[in-house]
Order: C-alpha cells, then sequence, then structure tokens
C-alpha cells in the first residue's frame, strides 16, 4: 500500500510576455508584485524573498529541472501547471511547453485550465476586462484546444488515474454546454488511442447549479478559498452568507466586487479555524446524486499582499507542529478513502504568499515538513503491512 501522492499548483507568470508589458507596464511579471510587498501591521512577512534572492524565469529548462529534482526530494510527486487558453488565445504556455519537449526533467504533471476572465480586479477595477473568457460552444475551438493539450495528455509523466490522463477546471460552472465539449473530448481522445479525460471540476465555492458535474468524475477542494466561502466560516466571513449573490449576471457580479474591494480594508483569518473546516469536511462527496471522487488540497500560508496591498486577505496562525499535524491528517483521510493523491496550494504561487520553494525567512522549513509527514507515513504502513 502507498501513500497517497502530493501534487503542488504550478504558476508561471514569472516570465515576461507583450500582453503584460501592454497592460501592467514594460518588463512586469509577477515577481514585480512580490518585490513591491509592503508590510501591513508589525510582524507582518511582506515581502517574502526567494533564498538567494532568485527571482527566476520558468521558461528556462534548468529552472525547471532544478524545481523538479527539489520537489521529489522533498517528497513532492508532482506539478500542476496553469494552463490559460481563449478560444484559441494562449497566455503564459511557455513554461509548460518547455517542460513538455524536455523529457528529463523527471516530475509527473498534470493540467489546469485557469478558465477565468482577466480583468484589472487587482487595482480595484474587477470590472474592467483585460482578455474575457467567451467560452464559445464551437466545435472547431473545442478541437483545436484538444489537439494543443494532446501532446501533454500523451506524454509518460502524465498524471493518470483508471488509465485516462486528468485534466482539471478552475471555473467548471463557467462553461457554455459543458456536458457536450467534455463528450466530444473524450471521443478525441479515444480516436487518438487515449482511454479518455479524467475530468476533475475545482470546486472553490457553492456552486449555484450542479448540472454540469455529471460529465466530471471528480471535483477537487480549492484551498483555503473552498473552506473559506462555506457556510462553516460564515462567522468569519460575512460575505459566504451572500453566496446567493453568484446567481446574478456576471457583470453585476463584477461591480458589487468593485463596490466591496473599495470600502474594504486588510482581513487576516485564522487558518486553524479553516483547517478545521477542512478536515472536518474531508473527502465527504457533498453531491450525492452524482458519482464524484474528491480530492483534497492543503496550503500552510495564505496571504496576497502583493496583489491587493491594503485590501489583502491574510490566511495566518499555524505553528510548523500544526501544519505538520493537518498535512498528516489530510493524507490518513486520503489513504482512508482510496484517494491517490492530495494537491497542494502551492509550488510557487508568491503573490499569494502560497509556496513551499525556499525562502529567505524560512529556509526550506515547508519542504522539511512535507518530507518528515510523507517518510513519517511510509513507515507507519510498513509497520502495518
Amino acid at each position: 500500500m502507498n501513500i497517497p501522492k502530493i501534487i503542488a499548483f504550478y504558476f508561471p507568470q514569472f516570465h515576461e510576455i507583450s500582453e503584460n508589458n501592454e497592460w501592467w507596464g514594460k518588463g512586469f511579471t509577477d515577481w514585480e508584485l512580490v518585490k513591491d510587498a509592503k508590510p501591513l501591521y508589525v510582524g507582518h512577512n511582506q515581502p517574502r524573498i526567494p533564498i538567494d534572492e532568485n527571482y527566476y524565469n520558468p521558461c528556462e529548462k534548468e529552472i525547471l529541472k532544478k524545481q523538479a529534482e527539489l520537489a521529489k526530494k522533498y517528497g513532492i510527486d508532482g506539478f500542476m501547471f496553469y494552463h490559460y487558453w481563449f478560444d484559441g488565445r494562449l497566455y503564459l504556455e511557455k513554461p509548460m511547453e518547455v517542460f513538455l519537449s524536455n523529457t528529463d526533467i523527471d516530475i509527473s504533471f498534470c493540467v489546469t485550465w485557469a478558465n477565468e476572465s482577466w480583468t484589472r480586479s487587482w487595482v480595484g477595477k474587477p470590472e474592467v476586462f483585460l482578455q474575457k473568457q467567451l467560452h464559445t460552444s464551437d466545435k472547431k475551438i473545442w478541437e483545436d484546444h484538444f489537439n494543443y493539450l494532446l501532446p501533454f495528455f500523451r506524454d509518460p509523466r502524465a498524471v493518470r488515474i483508471e488509465g485516462k490522463p486528468v485534466f482539471l477546471i478552475y471555473q467548471p460552472f463557467l462553461i457554455n454546454n459543458s456536458k457536450e465539449m467534455i463528450d466530444f473530448w473524450n471521443e478525441l481522445a479515444v480516436k487518438n488511442e487515449l482511454n479518455g479525460l479524467y475530468f476533475i471540476a475545482i470546486k472553490n465555492h457553492d456552486y449555484q447549479s450542479t448540472d454540469f458535474l455529471s460529465s466530471y468524475e471528480a471535483i477537487m477542494k480549492f484551498q483555503p478559498r473552498e473552506a473559506y466561502a462555506s457556510k462553516d466560516f460564515q462567522e468569519h466571513n460575512v460575505s459566504a452568507r451572500f453566496q446567493f449573490l453568484r446567481r446574478l449576471p456576471h457583470v453585476l457580479q463584477l461591480y458589487l466586487a468593485k463596490i466591496n474591494q473599495k470600502i474594504s480594508k486588510h482581513k487576516i483569518f485564522d487558518s486553524k479555524k479553516i483547517w478545521n473546516i477542512i478536515i472536518k469536511n474531508s473527502h465527504i462527496n457533498e453531491f450525492k446524486e452524482y458519482n464524484l471522487k474528491v480530492f483534497e488540497s492543503a496550503f500552510f500560508e495564505w496571504d496576497n499582499t502583493p496583489r491587493y496591498k491594503s485590501k489583502a486577505k491574510i490566511f495566518t496562525g499555524l505553528t510548523t507542529e500544526e501544519k505538520k499535524t493537518n498535512l498528516k491528517q489530510l493524507l490518513q483521510g486520503a489513504l482512508k478513502n482510496n484517494s491517490p493523491y492530495i494537491f497542494f496550494n502551492a509550488w510557487n504561487e508568491w503573490s499569494e504568499s502560497a509556496y513551499l520553494e525556499p525562502d529567505k525567512k524560512n529556509g526550506y522549513k515547508h519542504l522539511e515538513i512535507i518530507k518528515e509527514v510523507t517518510d513519517e507515513l511510509k513507515e507507519e504502513i510498513k509497520s502495518k503491512y
């Protein structure tokens, strides 16, 4: 019996692209946000500084190779790459493509379609679109998208469940005619000598309708957002009481977000309470009408000060021992429920202070926690079986 494998989210926006130069200024990458972050109170750990001040470019093969080696050394089994596709237009695709073309980068991977529109939300203008996501119901566009991803699905390093390459969708309820699209992709997969695709719907908050879930094999709960937006956290997060507003037209939601952001100040939330919710609800399928596998995700820290500055949300308060205990409980729950993977937020989401990579203040502490917990579980299983 093997312990569940850990797949860490991989964020690619640490290299320059022409569109970001136009939207945010020449030379922009998320490293600029990370470097410019200012502490909001005494003891606030900002800015976060990578160890050796290594503000790397993930388009470089050697960077990806070193990251893969470091991840595997400390018990991370794979990366989940964010993928940005807008009806045929790609953004930030280079790191994933470099990974694909270099088969000696030895780590498993899967792909998540981050299928939201891009707006100016960081600067208080969520209603201003930079790149709108239309989800056009056009089989030619669907086929082009599938064909772009096909080499990734075929790659021997691709994470597979039931023999199918795993594909996650970040906001699945946004897709028009999703059942038709997923059925079509599965047909294309079989034609290309795959066993189909294993679709996982990511859950950030309550869904206002659930019909789309009939096409999915599983859900993955994206933490800490899913617990933060849950009914269990309403006492601490007032906005969780107004989930019905998600039924409003998207444009109205954006303007409400603008008003909320304008009047809000930074908020600090206790990660212990978030983790109590995560553990309490772990591996429970709340959508009983659908036969869904449930995948959990973990986090150690989350603080989006680099992006939202004085309007930031900050999840704090975990000791090293609490991080170990929480991760171990989540892995044990996955083992008990025959779940082969848990996900981790994140390998390198520096602009949300959610990263496992070593930093100047704490060194390799978070990676050491992963290693210690996974080694302990392996020994416990070995002694039992």
